[in-house]
C-alpha cells in the first residue's frame, strides 16, 4: 500500500476546484492507497469527508500565497505533515504550490495560460497595471515551478509543448491527461428537478449559460458592449451567469439581458445546462475549460472565442466568434438562434468530439498511474 498526500491547499475557485472534487469523488472507493488530503477552505465546503473510508485522512488548511513563500517554498503546516506522514508521492492538483516538499516524487498540475500564450488578445485589452502585475506573478511562479524539480500534468498536448519551453525542462517529465466533465453529469436523469431554478430560467427566451467564476480573462465585460447591440436588434435572448454579486456589478449596464444565478455547487450544473439552449463562453485564455465537454455531454451547442485553444478542444463542435468584436458576436448569436439546423450540427459534432476526452473515472486512474510511475522512476534512480 502506498501513502499519498493530495495537496489542494491552494485551490480557491473555478475549474481547479472542479478537477479536485472530481478526482476525490472517483478515488473514494480506492483501498490500494492511504490518502492524506489537504483541503482548502473552498474545497472543504464541497467535500463530505464522512463519506470516505478509513484509508482517507483529511486536513483543513489553506496556504496563504506570498512573495516570501514563492521564493522560500516553505510552509510550516505542510512541512510538518510531510515529515509525519513520509509519503511515497505528493499530488498537488494544480500549481504553483508555494511549497516544495522534500519528497522527490511530486506531481503538479499546470493550468496558467497567461504565461504560455503571450499572443492572446487578452493582453490587448487589459491594463498596463495588470500586465505589470502578471509579469511579477509570472516571474515568481516560474521560479517556484522550476525550483520544485517536480513532474507535471497538463490537459492538452499544446500546453505540454509550451510548458516545456516555458520552464526549459525535459518534456518526458510532463504528462498529458485531458480534462473532462464531472461524474455528476452522468447522473442527470436521477437528479431532482430544481423548481426554483426552473422558474428563474424563463421559457420565452433563447437562454445562454456561462458557468464560471469571475476572471479577467473570461472576458465577461464584453457583455456591456454586446447587449446594447442585441437590444437594438431586438434579439430575444438572455445570458445566465454564476457570479458573486460583487463580480456581477461589473456588468451593470446590461442586466436587463443578463441574469445572475450566483455561485452554484457542481451538483446543480447539469440542471443549469439542461434548461439552457447553448453555452456562451467569450474567454480569451485557457489551458482547458470543462465547460466545453460539459456542453457536449449535455447536447448543447457551443458559442466561443475564435482562438487556438478553443479550436484545439472543440474542433467542429463550436460556432466561433471574435471575442473582442461585439458586432461579430451578435451576428453569430443571431445565426445560432435562427438556425436550428446549425445548432443540431454542432450538437452532433460535440457528441463525437466528446469521445476524445477522458472520463472522470479514467482521468482519476491516470493520475494514480502517473504517481506510481514517478515513484518507480525515483526508486530506480536511487
Amino acid at each position: 500500500m502506498k501513502t499519498n498526500i493530495v495537496n489542494c491547499s491552494n485551490l480557491k475557485k473555478g475549474g481547479a476546484l472542479q478537477v479536485a472534487h472530481s478526482f476525490l469523488t472517483e478515488i473514494k472507493e480506492n483501498t490500494e492507497h492511504d490518502f492524506h488530503v489537504v483541503l482548502s477552505s473552498a474545497l472543504n465546503e464541497q467535500i463530505n469527508t464522512l463519506e470516505y473510508p478509513p484509508n482517507f485522512s483529511f486536513y483543513n488548511y489553506s496556504i496563504k500565497p506570498s512573495i516570501l513563500k514563492a521564493i522560500t517554498a516553505k510552509d510550516g503546516f505542510l512541512d510538518k505533515l510531510e515529515k509525519t506522514i513520509k509519503p511515497d508521492c505528493i499530488f498537488t492538483v494544480f500549481g504553483p504550490s508555494y511549497w516544495i516538499p522534500k519528497t522527490k516524487t511530486h506531481l503538479i498540475g499546470y493550468a496558467k495560460p497567461h504565461y504560455i500564450y503571450p499572443e492572446s488578445p487578452f493582453y490587448k485589452k487589459t491594463s498596463f497595471a495588470n500586465i505589470f502585475r502578471l509579469s511579477i506573478l509570472k516571474y515568481l511562479h516560474k521560479l517556484n515551478l522550476k525550483r520544485s524539480k517536480a513532474f507535471f500534468w497538463v490537459e492538452t498536448e499544446d500546453v505540454r509543448l509550451r510548458l516545456t519551453k516555458f520552464l526549459n525542462i525535459d518534456q518526458n517529465s510532463i504528462y498529458t491527461i485531458s480534462n473532462t466533465f464531472h461524474s455528476v453529469f452522468d447522473l442527470l436523469p436521477q437528479t431532482k428537478k430544481d423548481e426554483e431554478l426552473d422558474k428563474t430560467l424563463e421559457n420565452n427566451y433563447f437562454k445562454f449559460i456561462t458557468i464560471t467564476s469571475y476572471y479577467l480573462h473570461k472576458n465577461l465585460e464584453i457583455l456591456n458592449d454586446l447587449v446594447p447591440i442585441l437590444r437594438k436588434r431586438k434579439v430575444n435572448c438572455k445570458f445566465y451567469l454564476t457570479l458573486t454579486d460583487a463580480a456581477f456589478s461589473k456588468l451593470s449596464s446590461c442586466q436587463d439581458y443578463v441574469i445572475n444565478l450566483g455561485p452554484v455547487p457542481i451538483e446543480k450544473c447539469p440542471e443549469l445546462y439542461s434548461q439552457a439552449d447553448a453555452l456562451f463562453l467569450p474567454t480569451l485564455l485557457e489551458c482547458f475549460t470543462a465547460s466545453y465537454p460539459e456542453a457536449m455531454k449535455m447536447e448543447k451547442p457551443i458559442l466561443t472565442s475564435d482562438l487556438s485553444f478553443a479550436h484545439d478542444i472543440c474542433g467542429q463542435a463550436a460556432e466561433y466568434f471574435d471575442p473582442l468584436n461585439p458586432q461579430n458576436i451578435a451576428d453569430k448569436i443571431e445565426k445560432i438562434i435562427s438556425n436550428p439546423e446549425r445548432r443540431n450540427y454542432l450538437i452532433e459534432k460535440g457528441k463525437k468530439r466528446l469521445k476524445i476526452f477522458e472520463t472522470s473515472v479514467s482521468r482519476a486512474e491516470k493520475f494514480l498511474e502517473i504517481c506510481k510511475k514517478i515513484v518507480s522512476k525515483n526508486q530506480i534512480s536511487c
